[in-house]
């Protein structure tokens, strides 16, 4: 009795288990297109790749020029596009030249895109890609996030992005793939570098558990000050203030809370961005 029972719930079992990997088939990582990636046509396999007259394209309105300022959080969004199409998904990576990733990409729009990794090449590449469902909606889907670029210039940034115009059918045959790429230089306008300007001076570095941050603002005006890890992640905001002409004084505390190692201190003063080491012992 026990054994029919059992042999007649493996099919159910059976149907829930592919109705859940169905249904918790949302966007995966990897599949950008990038260095190393396949794109989604690695699944989604009917249609050649960008063919069917759909679209996909990048865009930033704050980003002049494809230009970035060090430090600075652009938003930013990928549309896909297919007339004939009522469901769309996405895939977006941003990478260095060494094919690592580059400042931090941010989730914006929960209900529709989330972050999720994959590791090609030995890196844990980050990606936004869509939520179940998050592109349901007819003709066209933009996807927005958010990007905040590397504390300091590193060269070039590539985003690259696919994504898929789904015919909402429940599995992947008859969907149309899209890719693209788009290049971020470094704007280096109003970024001083210490080597040519007077800089914050920082005591003690190394540290281990403050530094104090002594500074002299020529005039009033906001000053920020934040602490980036060396590939661009925020990990501190330390200062957000309008502060008048003079010389300041910063403290930075709890060092000893973070990783040891080698960070960023990113100071803009004036208007000037100055970017300095700070190592955490």
């Amino acid at each position: 009795m026990i054994r029919k029972l059992l042999l007649g719930l493996l099919p159910i079992a059976l149907i829930a288990l592919f109705t859940s990997e169905q249904m918790s088939d949302n966007g995966k990582a990897g599949y950008t297109g990038s260095p190393g990636e396949q794109t989604c046509t690695n699944c989604h396999n009917d249609f050649t790749l960008n063919s069917g007259g759909g679209s996909i394209a990048i865009g930033s309105a704050a980003m002049t020029n494809w230009e970035y300022t060090p430090g600075t959080t652009y938003n930013m969004s990928v549309t896909v596009s297919r007339s004939a199409n009522a469901l769309f998904g996405v895939a977006i990576e941003a990478l260095d030249g060494s094919n690592a990733n580059a400042g931090t990409l941010n989730i914006t729009d929960a209900a529709s895109t989330q972050i999720k990794s994959r590791t090609v090449s030995g890196v844990s590449r980050r990606n936004v890609v869509h939520q179940l469902n998050g592109g349901a909606t007819s003709g066209s889907k933009e996807f927005d996030f958010s990007w905040t670029a590397p504390a300091t210039n590193i060269g070039p940034v590539t985003f690259y992005f696919a994504g898929v115009a789904a015919d909402a059918q429940g599995d992947e045959a008859n969907d149309y793939v899209y890719s693209g790429s788009q290049v971020a230089n470094p704007n280096t306008t109003g970024i001083t570098s210490i080597e040519n300007a007077s800089s914050p001076s920082l005591y003690p570095n190394p540290a281990s558990n403050f530094v104090t941050v002594s500074y002299t603002a020529k005039q009033s005006g906001l000053v920020t000050m934040n602490l980036f890890t060396l590939n661009g992640q925020l990990v501190r905001k330390q200062l957000a203030s309008s502060m008048q002409s003079g010389p300041h004084t910063e403290t930075i505390r709890d060092l000893d809370a973070l990783p040891a190692g080698v960070y960023m201190l990113q100071t803009i003063v004036d208007g000037s961005a100055k970017i300095q080491k700070v190592i955490i012992q």
